[in-house]
Order: C-alpha cells, then sequence, then structure tokens
C-alpha cells in the first residue's frame, strides 16, 4: 500500500513535465525485455516514487514476460487493435470501497506512464480492451481491488507493417486533435495567473479515450480552481453495478498534467476531492500569495 503522505516534488514534475510531450501511444512492440538498469528505476518508481490521489487505496504492478502478456491483452475489437509482443505491462489496482476510486487510478496510472516514458519506453492506456480477470489472477487481488487499466511498457516496432498497424488504429480517434484550452476550461470574470495557463497547456495533451477530453477546468474568481467530468461513457462490463462513469479516469489524468506542470514551477498545490462523487469532482488548493511570475523550468 503507498504513502498517503508522500508528496511529488518538484525535482519529480519537472522529470514527468518533459516527459508529458514524448507520450504516444504504441501498441506493436519488439518483445525485447526490459534493460535491468532502467527495469530497476521504474521498479523503484512503482514501489515509492508517485504521488498518491487522497483517500484511495491503490497500487501498481508490474508484469513482465510476452507470455503473460498476451494472455492480459485482447485481440481486435472495433477501432482498437491488440497490444502485440510487449515485454511488460503495468496493472493499476484500486480499492472500489473506496471513492474516486477511477480518479486515483487516472492519477497513479498516468505518473507511472510519463516516468516510463522519462526512461525511454514506449507505452499505451488500454482501459476497455485487455482480460482483468487474467490480470487478476496473474497478480493476486485483495477484497474489493480491481484491475481498472493496464499499460504495456517497452520498446515499441515503429517501421514498416508495424508503422502501417499503428496508423490503421489510429484512424478514426482523432490522434492528435487536441480541443482548444479555451473549450475544456471557464474563467469565472477573472485573469488567471500565468501558471495556470502553464497547467492547462498541460491538460490540454493528458490523454484520454478516444481523445475525447472529458473534463472541464474552472477557475473561479476566489482563486480556486475546479475539475469537472463532461462525460458519462462507461464501460460495456462495469467493475461493479452502478459503478459510476469511467470517464472520471481520464479527469484523473488531466488532474495529473495540471499538477506536475505547476510543481514544476515551484507551486505546491494539490488536488482534493469533493465530498459527494458529483461535479465538479476535484478542487486544487494552492498556498495563498503565490507569486505571478514563474519560475524557470
Amino acid at each position: 500500500m503507498q504513502d498517503a503522505t508522500r508528496e511529488m516534488t518538484r525535482e519529480t514534475a519537472i522529470s514527468l513535465y518533459e516527459a508529458a510531450e514524448h507520450r504516444h501511444s504504441l501498441r506493436s512492440y519488439t518483445g525485447e525485455p526490459l534493460p535491468e538498469d532502467l527495469r530497476q528505476k521504474l521498479t523503484d518508481f512503482i514501489e515509492k516514487g508517485w504521488e498518491p490521489y487522497p483517500g484511495v487505496r491503490a497500487r501498481t504492478v508490474l508484469l513482465e514476460g510476452t507470455d503473460k502478456t498476451k494472455k492480459i491483452f485482447k485481440g481486435v475489437i472495433g477501432s482498437y487493435g491488440a497490444v502485440q509482443n510487449a515485454p511488460a505491462l503495468v496493472a493499476f489496482v484500486v480499492n472500489i470501497e473506496d471513492p474516486y476510486f477511477y480518479e486515483a487510478a487516472g492519477y497513479m496510472g498516468e505518473q507511472v506512464v510519463l516516468y516510463a516514458t522519462r526512461l525511454g519506453f514506449d507505452t499505451c492506456w488500454i482501459g476497455g480492451f485487455f482480460r482483468p480477470d487474467a490480470a487478476a489472477k496473474m497478480i493476486g487481488l485483495a477484497d474489493n481491488e480491481r484491475v481498472v487499466a493496464v499499460s504495456p511498457v517497452g520498446y515499441a516496432k515503429k517501421t514498416g507493417m508495424s508503422g502501417l498497424y499503428e496508423g490503421l488504429f489510429k484512424f478514426g480517434t482523432n490522434r492528435g486533435q487536441r480541443k482548444a484550452v479555451e473549450e475544456i476550461s471557464y474563467l469565472e470574470d477573472t485573469v488567471p495567473p500565468r501558471w495556470f495557463d502553464r497547467g492547462m497547456e498541460c491538460v490540454q495533451i493528458a490523454p484520454s479515450s478516444y481523445n475525447a477530453q472529458p473534463w472541464h477546468v474552472f477557475y473561479h474568481k476566489d482563486g480556486r480552481i475546479s475539475m469537472s467530468a463532461t462525460q458519462e461513457y462507461k464501460e460495456k462490463k462495469l467493475v461493479y453495478p452502478g459503478a459510476p462513469n469511467s470517464s472520471r479516469l481520464c479527469c484523473g489524468i488531466a488532474m495529473l498534467h495540471f499538477k506536475v506542470a505547476t510543481r514544476a514551477l515551484g507551486i505546491e498545490g494539490r488536488w482534493l476531492p469533493e465530498e459527494e462523487m458529483i461535479n465538479p469532482i476535484a478542487t486544487f488548493f494552492v498556498p495563498g500569495h503565490i507569486a505571478e511570475d514563474l519560475d524557470v523550468l
């Protein structure tokens, strides 16, 4: 179980911020095992390097070997394809008794994905087209734990037929087409500080299912910043009857991008979930008297 008091350092934030622009979703891999030195760094980060989302028991598990990953990833379905020949994957595990488990999975998982990117690995968020039962069997879950998403980790094939494969499965998903910052944020009769703009630029490139960007960030006149989910799509098979909409996992990823950018600038803010599971789902709190001038990255 993670240390709930662990907070992101500025050094870590800068590293993840630099990785955010380079992260791309790739599904076809070489099968080459993770180099031991980089594998150890990734393992260390998984164990003690990421900042938890408040109030949720969550963990990341690294599974290695193409014999394992091929049992977890499904075949071609709809507009997406199977992950091929991945040498490893990270599974994002949450306790569904805790509120905001989806946000926690996105917030935790994107830290691991960006750190893997920083190490030079390729990744891809997979939230629907994998076998959670197979992953659960390999991991061993406690009561009320669920694997809600996974990501392959390794070196992707990027030439020849593999390039065509990636292109075919990106067709129709609006890859690279991002909403303008003005479409995903709202200002309440005020001009926000420049660090808010930098945070929103990082939110703009956050990954989401079908690249839908199902979030809205609100800058209030009193300086509060809130996050709301704008869509209510669900998986075909819910993690339990009446589960909240899975777009909230994407919101967790977006919250992480905002935190990474602002923390890299020296701002020690944090997301705190709202008490009720309705919009807004979380509010970003920062210490008073934040300087207008941005620190230099």
